[in-house]
């Protein structure tokens, strides 16, 4: 019988990164019997590595808890080698909207196993809100009264998957760079598809974390953004000022250590169920209380932030003094777009100007 592997998430959680390199590594997985369809599972459709907008649209359009011809699409990707292993990977099956009742007509045409990363609450909530619904308004404070405690309950999350196969189905790991293979969300998953991680190439970072300071700046704008997966603005202030964006592991979070230790202290139940349950060979808590690298003795959040702010301003300056040399331009941000027209320079050569 055929192997399916469906990658659920979560997201935030490396999904990005292995869906990025099961794209680029299609052909050296295929030549293994490893066979990753295209986007919309249809024979000539782009293979992207990501299936997420084809199940978001079968839930959406179709509100239905089946998808005819699902198991011909997925055996038809396989092609003629029935040992096959196929792999669908989509982080929004792990939101709470019914996608596994999609896959149980393949109960008996599919070796199903289900693949779960998990994270830490703190950078969970932390990450899905930067990337996600600090663009839908509202504070982070409002956001967070609503959602700790809910989202990212990995119990919660897998109990309708683990009704439908069987919780010797469930593959549960846990997105740590320092508990995944090779420190790597990829290789992480190669070994889960169980192959040699030492045969491919790490993923990296491909959708890292934002810097509190650019959620700072967006917050309550919800001009800036068409919906929560509009990148437009990060976009535009990726290219004038790329340490704005991207968060290094070093930076300051959203949260103090107190605050992250209230966070988790809301899941450590929840957290300690999921490990008895799908990770019995990790004789600790699944996740400590306390944020790793989170120093107490950090500078003060508003130094930190004054510090990056008057590099990125140097940095503004000069790219400014550059466009003065064309006295006229346009740019955009998010749904904004901007007429600027610069007074050309004087020359100091009182020669020049005659």
């Amino acid at each position: 019988m055929r192997e399916l592997i469906v990658h659920i998430g979560c997201p935030k959680g490396g999904s990005s990164a292995i869906q990025h390199a099961l794209r680029s590594n299609r052909a050296k997985l295929a030549s293994k019997g490893i066979v990753v369809p295209s986007r919309d599972l249809r024979p000539k459709s782009e293979v992207t590595g990501s299936h997420a907008v084809f199940f978001e649209s079968c839930i959406r359009q179709r509100r239905a808890t089946r998808i005819p011809g699902l198991g011909d699409l997925l055996e038809s990707a396989a092609g003629a080698d029935a040992a096959a292993t196929v792999v669908l990977s989509a982080e929004n099956l792990s939101n709470p909207l019914g996608f596994e009742r999609l896959f149980e007509d393949l109960v008996g045409r599919f070796n199903i196993s289900i693949v779960l990363y998990v994270r830490r609450q703190d950078e969970f909530l932390e990450a899905s809100w930067q990337q996600w619904d600090v663009k839908l308004g509202g504070s982070l404070l409002s956001w967070m009264i609503r959602n700790v405690g809910r989202r990212g309950d990995w119990s919660a999350t897998v109990e309708p998957w683990a009704r439908a196969f069987g919780d010797e189905h469930i593959i549960a790991r846990v997105h740590d760079r320092s508990r995944l293979v090779l420190g790597d969300s990829f290789l992480d998953f190669c070994d889960v598809l169980g192959q040699d991680p030492a045969e491919f190439a790490a993923a990296g970072t491909t959708n890292p974390g934002l810097t509190p300071m650019l959620s700072r700046m967006v917050e309550g704008n919800v001009g800036l953004f068409d919906g929560p997966h509009d990148q437009g603005f990060y976009d535009s202030v990726r290219e004038l000022a790329p340490d704005l964006v991207a968060k290094t592991p070093a930076a300051p979070g959203l949260f103090s250590p107190d605050e992250s230790r209230a966070i988790m202290a809301a899941y450590a139940r929840s957290n300690e169920q999921f490990r008895k349950r799908f990770l019995p060979h990790i004789k600790r808590p699944l996740f400590p209380m306390d944020r790793p690298n989170q120093q107490t003795a950090q500078p003060r959040q508003d130094v930190f932030e004054r510090q990056l702010l008057q590099r990125q301003l140097l940095e503004l300056q000069k790219r400014v003094e550059g466009l003065r040399e064309s006295p006229r331009f346009r740019f955009s941000v998010g749904r904004l777009s901007f007429h600027v027209e610069f007074p050309r320079r004087r020359s100091r050569n009182p020669k020049a100007r005659s």
